[in-house]
Order: C-alpha cells, then sequence, then structure tokens
C-alpha cells in the first residue's frame, strides 16, 4: 500500500535534535533550541543575544533555570536505570539510545518510582522503531527485558533486528523558475546523493534538501521554496519515491548600503570595503567577503552586515552596515621574547582616523637584545580598493647578530594596489644610507633602491590553517647613475604550501630563493643587501644569520645568492594543540661551486591561539662531525 509522506516536515526531529549528542550538555542545547522553535517569539527568527545580560528576557533566564534543574536530576536517573540497546551500531545506535534517554520523572525523592519505569519500558519499542525511521528502517523487530543488576539500579535491555531497510526506486529533483538555467542550482540539483537503489535516509533527505534551498538563497533567489517535496512510501514492499521541485523565483539585487556607527569616516572610504555596488546580482557569499573586508582593516571592534529582505523594492535589497569603530588613538606596549631577536620590550602608537580623513599614522620602538629600531610610517588609503594605499616609512635601526653589526637609517615612498581578493602589487623608492662591520670588513653606503614586489596568500583559516599556499615576489636595484654608491640588482622569492593528509596529518613544504648580479667586488654590497641564514625561520639547529660566506679569517661575510628548503609534517592533537617533525637546509653562497647545504632536523611543539601559533622546535644539525642542539621559540603565522 502506498502512504502518502508524512516525514518532509521542517520542525525538529529526534534525529535532528539529539543525534550523537551524548552529552547532557548537549542534550540540554538541544532541547533549547526545540524550545525556542516552538516559541512564538523565536520561531522562523534568527536568535541573537544581546549586549548587555541585564536585557536578557526572563523567559530565557527561566529556561535556564528549567534545563539546570532537568539535566541534573537526569544524572540521577541515568545512575539508577541504563538502557542497553544490542543489534545495532553507528549512527542508528547512537540515535536509538538519545531517543531511549533516562526521562527525569523516573526518580522521586531518590528512588525510582517502579510505575513510570514499566511505561517506560512499554513506550521503548515505539521510541527505538521511531528513531530507525529515519534511516529507512521501517519494519524493525524489537524486544525488551528489565533485570535488577543490585538494589535500586535497573537495565532495560532493548533489542533491535532492523530488518530490511526501505529503498528508493525513483528520485526526481529539478530546478525551476528562473533559475531553472543557474549553473550551480543544476549540478546542485544533478548531484542529489539519494539515489534509485539507495537507502531511503531521511537525514540525508533533510540535510540535502536545506543545502539546495542555502544555495538558491546564496546565489540571490530569495524567494526559493519547494512546492513539491514528497516522499512516497509503501513500507509492505519497503520501496519509496521522492518528488523535489525547488522553485526559485526572480533573482534579487543589491540595492542602497546604509552605514552607521562610524560617523567620523568618510562614506567613499567606507565604500571601498565592499565587495558588491548597487545594482549588482545578490550573493551571500559577497555580503561574507565584506565582512572578511572590514576585518581585515584593524579599524573597527565589530562589524554587523545586514541585508534588509523586508524593505526590498523592485527585487533590489537594500543593506545596512552597522560599525562600531576601534578607539582612533592607540597605544600598545609588549613584552615578548625570541630565540632570533632575544628578549625584547615595543612601544607602539596608531592614529586610525587623522583629522577624521581616514589617513593613518603609525609609529613604533622596538628594543630588544640584537635589535632595536623606531620607526614612523603615515597611511594614504586609496580610492578604490580597501587593499589599495599609498604610504611614506621612515625608520633607524640597529642590528647585532653572530656574523654582523648594521646600522642603518632609511626613508622609503611605496604605492600598493589589490590585484583579486588575495593578490597584491606595490612598487617602491627607498633611500638608505648604512654603516656595518661584518667580519673584517667595514662599509658605509648611501642608496637609492627602487623595487618592485607581488605577493598572494590562500589559506582557510588564518588561526589554524590546514591548507593553502603563499608566495611573494621581489625584484630591486640601484646604480651610480641614481647617486648611489655602489650598483646591483637583486631577484628575490619565497614561497610555502600546506596540504592536509588523512588522520589530521598535514604537510608545509616551504621555500627560498635569491640571487645578485652586478659588477664590482660584492663587498661592496651593504650587509642588510646580503644573503645570510639560519634561525627560527630559515635553517633550524643554527643561530640567527649564522651561514653564509666566509672571509679569510673564517668570519661570515654574507654571500650574493640564497637557497633554502624546509618540509615539516604536524600531527594535530585536539583542538589547539599539535606536534611536528621538519627537515631544513639550505645556505647562501657566492656560486653554485662553492655552495654548501647546512641541514637541520628535529621536533617541535604547536599551540594555536586566535593571534597566530605559538612554536617550540628543538633542533639537531645534520652532516657535522660535531653536530649541536638548538631550541627556536616564534609566535604567529610566519610568511
Amino acid at each position: 500500500m502506498t502512504l502518502p509522506s508524512r516525514l518532509d516536515v521542517s520542525g525538529p526531529l529526534c534525529y535532528i535534535c539529539l543525534q550523537g549528542r551524548e552529552s547532557r550538555f548537549e542534550r540540554a542545547l538541544a532541547l533549547f533550541r526545540v524550545v525556542m522553535y516552538f516559541h512564538p517569539t523565536g520561531s522562523n527568527r534568527a536568535f541573537t543575544i544581546p549586549r548587555r545580560p541585564e536585557t536578557l528576557p526572563s523567559f530565557v533566564l527561566c529556561l535556564a533555570v528549567f534545563l539546570l534543574v532537568v539535566t541534573t536530576t537526569a544524572a540521577a536517573a541515568a545512575e539508577s536505570v541504563r538502557v542497553v540497546v544490542e543489534g545495532l551500531s553507528g549512527k542508528e545506535l547512537a540515535n536509538v539510545e538519545a531517543a531511549l534517554a533516562v526521562p527525569p520523572a523516573l526518580i522521586r525523592e531518590g528512588r525510582v518510582d517502579r510505575l513510570w519505569l514499566e511505561r517506560f519500558e512499554r513506550q521503548a519499542p515505539g521510541k527505538a522503531r521511531e528513531a530507525l525511521e529515519a534511516f529507512g528502517y521501517y519494519k524493525p523487530v524489537i524486544s525488551t527485558r528489565m533485570d535488577n543488576p543490585g538494589e535500586g539500579v535497573y537495565r532495560l535491555t532493548v533489542r533491535v533486528d532492523p530488518g530490511e531497510p526501505v529503498r528508493l526506486t525513483a528520485v526526481r529533483v529539478k530546478v525551476q523558475g528562473a533559475g531553472a538555467t543557474d549553473r550551480a542550482l543544476m549540478r546542485a540539483a544533478s548531484e542529489f546523493p539519494l539515489r534509485a537503489g539507495d537507502v531511503l535516509r531521511h537525514d540525508v533527505y533533510e540535510k540535502t534538501k536545506g543545502d539546495l534551498q542555502a544555495k538558491a538563497l546564496e546565489n540571490g533567489y530569495l524567494d526559493a521554496h519547494f512546492p513539491v517535496r514528497t516522499i512516497r512510501l509503501d513500507t509492505t514492499g519497503s520501496k519509496a519515491e521522492i518528488d523535489l521541485a525547488l522553485e526559485t523565483g526572480e533573482p534579487y539585487r543589491f540595492g542602497d548600503v546604509r552605514f552607521s556607527g562610524a560617523p567620523r569616516y568618510p562614506r567613499p572610504f567606507l565604500e571601498t570595503f565592499l565587495d558588491f555596488k548597487p545594482g549588482d546580482a545578490y550573493s551571500g557569499e559577497r555580503i561574507l567577503q565584506t565582512q572578511l573586508n572590514f576585518g581585515t582593516a584593524q579599524r573597527f571592534r565589530s562589524v554587523v552586515i545586514q541585508p534588509e529582505r523586508a524593505g526590498a523594492r523592485d527585487l533590489a535589497v537594500p543593506v545596512s552596515v552597522d560599525l562600531d569603530p576601534l578607539p582612533q588613538k592607540v597605544v600598545r606596549v609588549g613584552v615578548g621574547y625570541t630565540t632570533d631577536y632575544g628578549p625584547g620590550f615595543s612601544v607602539r602608537y596608531e592614529d586610525l582616523n587623522v583629522l577624521d580623513s581616514a589617513q593613518k599614522l603609525e609609529s613604533e620602538l622596538n628594543l630588544s637584545q640584537r635589535l632595536q629600531g623606531a620607526a614612523l610610517r603615515y597611511v594614504f588609503p586609496g580610492s578604490a580598493d580597501f587593499r589599495s594605499n599609498t604610504n611614506a616609512r621612515l625608520s633607524a635601526q640597529r642590528e647585532d647578530t653572530v656574523s654582523y653589526t648594521a646600522k642603518s637609517v632609511s626613508a622609503e615612498v611605496e604605492r600598493t594596489k589589490g590585484f583579486g581578493r588575495d593578490r597584491l602589487g606595490s612598487i617602491y623608492f627607498q633611500l638608505q644610507q648604512e654603516d656595518s662591520t661584518a667580519g673584517g670588513d667595514t662599509t658605509n653606503t648611501f642608496l637609492l633602491v627602487p623595487g618592485l614586489r607581488f605577493s598572494e596568500s590562500r589559506y582557510d583559516s588564518l588561526i589554524r590553517a590546514t591548507r593553502g599556499f603563499h608566495y611573494k615576489l621581489e625584484a630591486r636595484g640601484t646604480t651610480q647613475h641614481f647617486g648611489s654608491d655602489v650598483g646591483f640588482a637583486q631577484f628575490l622569492g619565497y614561497g610555502d604550501i600546506l596540504v592536509a593528509l588523512p588522520q589530521r596529518f598535514s604537510v608545509k613544504v616551504r621555500g627560498q630563493a635569491g640571487a645578485t648580479t652586478m659588477n664590482g667586488d660584492f663587498l661592496d654590497v651593504p650587509i642588510t643587501f646580503r644573503f645570510f641564514t639560519g634561525g627560527d625561520n630559515s635553517v633550524r639547529g643554527y643561530a640567527y644569520q649564522s651561514l653564509g660566506p666566509k672571509d679569510a679569517r673564517g668570519d661570515v661575510v654574507g654571500g650574493k645568492h640564497l637557497l633554502v628548503g624546509s618540509i615539516e609534517l604536524e600531527r594535530a592533537l585536539g583542538e589547539n594543540w599539535g606536534v611536528a617533525a621538519f627537515y631544513d637546509t639550505g645556505n647562501a653562497f657566492d656560486d653554485l661551486d662553492t655552495l654548501e647545504f647546512a641541514q637541520g632536523a628535529g621536533l617541535g611543539i604547536r599551540y594555536y591561539t586566535p593571534v597566530g601559533p605559538i612554536r617550540l622546535d628543538i633542533a639537531r644539525q645534520v652532516g657535522v662531525s660535531d653536530p649541536e642542539y638548538r631550541f627556536h621559540f616564534t609566535v604567529g603565522m610566519q610568511f
């Protein structure tokens, strides 16, 4: 007999609410969601938490107290009455166990109520049968047995033979309306995971149906709905058919944009963060990208972007952008330690909106054991793209490493432009006066250096990336015709790729290269334009900048070229931790005939925080007669 579908509903089912939620907290949270669904102010609305605790409605407070009492009582019930399900495994077992959760009412005044317990035993087969229907089992054979293994303790054994599942004989999914030619929707419909011959899985059906509608909403079909959503079920023949039709309606467009909460920022500056313009096809992805754009500005504490569907006119949806800006003037003080530079102290001052122009002033003082410096930077934002800007920078620093000492004063002007969402290109001009010493060689050099930079970065997360890549390229050089004391040209490249592996493993491969061409003595080139390696982010196992060509006295003086590579295998542990094994190799050199690869290998611990990963590595030199061990400590994502 063919029965009409009674299973295609939008409300919370047992499977949706409780499947896989084995802890009391998770079940309480599921119950809270069910109550909010049926509460008249919560149905079909987004539930948001007010900013101030005192504004919480009394309903939520009462519900929280109720849940606390319920979960405490449920814990006592679970200790006195235990339910054992036999004959099932996997998701089917989890869903039946969730359906047979012991009700708190079984315990009265600390004792098991036998009448309630007998009623619970009678209801158990029906609850188990309903839980199995979500997985296509409509004719299970279920038996129960109650025993008393100890005083005041009861065990209910539920034996389940699921029987043959209902299988699909036909699945018809179509898209109709204006979106019938939308490639993404047509592909999603054609890839519907349930097909003829498959077991009828209501969880898969509901999820995929929701994903299909979400895809339509994402692509701007805000009126998308299902005029046909039918499961024709024949339990006698253990077969079923699915008919599903998505009516998309007409596509919407972006309307006007209203900014609020940041009146001191010029509107043209705020508009540079939008990933859309009024009149563009509506897209949820563009809303999300706009949110990310504002997040990268580091000028706003929070950003809330809300499409105002209720205010749509002629299929144009207005958008409100509510901004909570950071304080305009900020002073940050920091204390830290890295193995490259030793203990350090920093002070940073920022004016994020100079004279309400969106221009930014930054100044910073850094004092550490091996590096001391001060810098001043002024940023003029671009008019078309938030990634574009022009900035001027003045800096003075002194660096003292195991290989050299360098003191420099520089001024730089750079014009940066965004190319798409992930690419940045820039042109710059740098003036630099440097006094440096390496080994027995001392230089006092003035340079005017123009250069080009280009970079691209794509990671799935900036906190704990599992896949992605980054690269940056640079070309720079100068000549005596510019007024420089020495002429040369250099090309630099850096890249890494992160690949996810099974069992929460990932592998990261990193490479770095540099090359110099010039006429004349390379030792006339200032220290900051020579190549060195070794340290936290190059060849671990060696001190910072301790590797490179040496002079006649055996002192490292830096090289014309650079070649460094690394491979690192990491295994994630829990949510925030990881362990890694790595191998690094490379060196700076003057020509290939003299290139000697230094090598280091070791193990490390990773801890991931919102400000970036913290890394602690222990590395051992490889391929030397008397190898040394060295610790390396870094904070933040390394590019």
